[in-house]
């Protein structure tokens, strides 16, 4: 369950970094950090739903160990 949890923390720290990427692209007149809007977006998606995938993990961990 410990690996479960850090898991939902890198999760939590991938889905706060997608949020950002994404509303930054999206709100600033900044250049993209990746130098290409389409994939600054590509790598928002991503670590949304990587993050998403980690708290699924975590989710299925724990109805394991407690049923």
């Amino acid at each position: 369950m410990r690996s479960a949890t850090l898991g939902l923390g890198i999760g939590a720290v991938m889905t706060a970094l997608g949020i950002w990427i994404g509303l930054r692209a999206l709100t600033t007149e900044d250049a993209p950090l990746t130098g290409s809007l389409g994939l600054d977006l590509a790598f928002a998606v991503f670590f949304i739903a990587r993050g998403g995938l980690q708290y699924r993990r975590w989710r299925l961990a724990r109805e394991r160990s407690h049923p």
